[in-house]
């Protein structure tokens, strides 16, 4: 279960701006896991790092795959001047 659900906040990542904007916009790292946990999203770090690993076809490490998330949160976020964002995805990231 917890594969298929990391695989479809993926693709889901990868398709809805909104999706991804709003848990931008988190002001916590307990809200993005609310966010998420609303839509019944349910895995792991191990999941994410296997689905991540298979979608770019490279194995990554959890550094890596933190620096690529939060990474793009970077891009997303760097017009608001919004470095909280980052450090909540990177929290929320470091609790799975």
């Amino acid at each position: 279960m917890s594969i298929e659900s990391a695989r479809a906040f993926c693709m889901r990542m990868m398709s809805d701006d909104e999706f991804r904007e709003a848990l931008g916009k988190a002001e916590n790292a307990d809200q993005i896991r609310e966010i998420i946990k609303k839509d019944n999203y349910d895995f792991n770090k191990h999941d994410l790092l296997k689905i991540v690993s298979e979608l770019t076809g490279k194995k990554l490490e959890a550094d890596q795959l933190e620096d690529m998330v939060c990474g793009i949160y970077a891009e997303e976020v760097a017009g608001n001047n919004n470095a909280e964002s980052i450090e909540n995805v990177r929290t929320w990231f470091r609790s799975l």
